[in-house]
């Protein structure tokens, strides 16, 4: 399943509680995602209570996603599946012949479904994060055209009501990819309709559009071949000296203001070993592992043994799947898991936030969420990265901080965004003040772009901590950020060594871009460098644009550290590039800003 945009693929990554509010829905106990007691979730190993999104609190307040509609944008959903069905609203659309059902031939769309919403407490299977949200879906993943995005994401019959659209999908690059929307017609339409939607639908409210950041932190996959660091091998855990091979921000679309992007975290509260991160990231929610030694989640299937994840031929794999007595028909999963599930469980957060203040709009309750988010894996070092220098030194490079606190407050790290969702704390929020002004945001400003074209050649020495340094002076009273974009222009023959920085003016340092990334591009073709690299940060969330930002690169890396593995048909053939026979160049960069005016 490919949608094909230029030369990219995408592709699944992979208010009175009721008396009966804990019991029912048999397999909600080993949803730990929604209450983590510490349990197993069908798989060998313990998750650590406490690591969940604080949900059934909420939905004791009665906050459970009611008028709030999500349209999941996927391989197709099941939507008379038993434990759906009296959730799903019109709308949904089989794009590939037209009719009122979207086929999902696949699973992984009613997966996502589930997470969002299946129904609760109707004495069957499991419960979603907003158990009374309205739910529809579109086959998009089967049927990728353009005309197919526009009308899954906004701009067909079905989408009118819509207040979260959830993307469960993404691809992987190797090139850097040019952000050239005046220059490329089917990028502009893609941004302005996501920028249009955002800002427009329900009659001015808006609605806000959930992505997952990616897969690929440890290796991934471009056009049927996998990616791999060159200490690969197979079983270990530390592989690429503990660095993303995929830095989410590669991507445009991740580096995008309209898309709310969402990195995943295991039941033990630690990232998601695959889970792709970056300073794009918004939050984190969690995604599990495989099912097997470590939970993933548990939600809904295909239903019957002959379909789906959880067939026959599962029996024994683990204790739900192949018609077992937790689930004899077989309609539920243990194994779904991926960024692909931490996107959901942020559009079922959302809805549920919104449903506890109907004046709330989907960037409101972003916003709450934001204020009220928990620090995850608290005891995270973050990562230095060590490489030889010009001087054949040992040097190290803070790669990936510690968790940080910014100079609004906000608790911030590269692989947790703004932290995991707190959805109880948020709903707390939502419902404290009567008053509608001192809960939502002011309207949304965005900047132009503000540019910073070098008169001088800026040479970014290499494999050297000193970098290459450059300032902007940006002149924005009273704007309070919400992200910051980046554009960059930058001559340099081996990108995986660069690393990239901004920091505000008050002192706030955010990676826009690690190094040691699966960025090979000069391998196969002839360019060198970033061309209009976009890249976003949510890292100064609350904080003033106005002062002296600067934009820092550092080149990490010297000869013999460009090696990685391409795997192919059962083959690992080793690969290697060349360092920088001269030094990189910055030759411009840009900044545009999101955000409100200061009340």
């Amino acid at each position: 399943m490919v949608f094909k945009i230029s030369k990219i693929t995408l592709s699944i990554m992979s208010i009175v509680l009721s008396s009966n509010v804990i019991a029912s829905d048999p397999l909600y106990e080993q949803q730990w995602h929604l209450k983590n007691t510490g349990q197993k979730s069908f798989s060998k190993n313990a998750g650590i209570a406490g690591n969940d999104m604080a949900v059934e609190p909420a939905h004791q307040q009665g906050a459970r996603g009611q008028n709030i509609q999500v349209s999941v944008l996927d391989t197709g959903v099941q939507i008379d599946h038993v434990d759906l069905k009296d959730n799903v609203v019109p709308g949904s659309k089989n794009l590939k012949d037209g009719s009122s059902y979207p086929v999902d031939n696949h699973g992984h769309g009613t997966a996502v479904a589930g997470l969002i919403g299946a129904v609760g407490w109707n004495d069957e299977g499991v419960r979603g994060v907003a158990p009374e949200v309205g739910i529809n879906g579109y086959n998009f993943l089967s049927e990728q055209s353009m005309a197919s995005w526009l009308e899954s994401h906004g701009r067909g019959k079905g989408t009118e009501a819509t207040h979260i659209f959830n993307q469960s999908y993404g691809y992987s690059t190797i090139w850097a990819i040019e952000y050239d929307p005046e220059n490329d017609p089917e990028m502009a339409l893609v941004e302005n309709t996501l920028k249009d939607v955002s800002l427009n639908s329900l009659t001015g409210r808006g609605a806000a559009f959930v992505k997952s950041a990616g897969n690929g932190y440890r290796y991934f996959s471009v056009n049927g071949y996998y990616i791999l660091p060159g200490d690969y091998e197979r079983g270990r855990k530390i592989l690429n000296k503990g660095l993303p091979m995929e830095n989410s921000n590669m991507i445009p679309e991740n580096a995008n203001f309209w898309n709310t992007v969402v990195s995943a975290i295991s039941s033990d509260g630690t990232r998601s070993s695959y889970s792709s991160v970056g300073a794009n990231v918004f939050m984190a929610t969690p995604g599990g592992e495989y099912g097997s030694d470590n939970p993933a989640m548990v939600t809904l299937d295909l239903m019957g043994c002959n379909a789906g994840w959880n067939n026959f031929s599962q029996l024994g794999k683990n204790d739900l799947h192949g018609s077992t007595a937790y689930d004899p028909e077989c309609n539920y999963t243990s194994v779904m898991n991926g960024t692909s599930s931490a996107a959901p469980n942020m559009s079922g957060a959302i809805a549920v936030v919104m449903s506890a203040n109907p004046q709330l709009t989907a960037r409101d309750a972003k916003h709450l969420l934001a204020q009220t988010a928990s620090v995850t894996d608290p005891d995270n070092q973050g990562l230095n990265l060590s490489f030889v220098n010009s001087d054949g030194e040992t040097v190290d490079y803070p790669a990936i901080d510690r968790w940080q606190t910014n100079a609004a407050g906000y608790h911030f790290h590269l692989n947790y965004g703004l932290g995991r969702a707190n959805v109880a704390a948020a709903v707390e929020l939502a419902t404290s003040d009567d008053d509608l002004d001192e809960l939502a945001l002011p309207p949304l400003k965005i900047s132009d772009w503000v540019t910073q074209s070098l008169t001088s050649k800026l040479e970014i020495p290499d494999a050297s901590l000193d970098g290459a340094e450059t300032e902007l002076e940006i002149e924005m009273d009273d704007l309070v950020i919400e992200a910051v974009q980046l554009k960059l222009d930058i001559d340099h023959s081996r990108l995986t060594d660069l690393a990239i920085e901004l920091i505000s003016p008050s002192g706030t340092r955010s990676v826009m871009l690690t190094p040691r990334t699966g960025l090979y591009e000069q391998t196969f073709t002839k360019a060198e460098g970033f061309k209009n690299q976009l890249l976003l940060s949510t890292h100064f969330y609350g904080e003033e644009a106005e002062g002296d930002w600067k934009l820092r690169v550092v080149d990490t890396g010297n000869t013999g550290d460009g090696d990685w593995l391409l795997y192919s048909n059962g083959n690992f053939v080793k690969q290697s590039m060349a360092n920088n026979a001269v030094p990189g160049v910055i030759k411009n960069w840009s900044l545009r800003f999101f955000g409100h005016k200061e009340d």
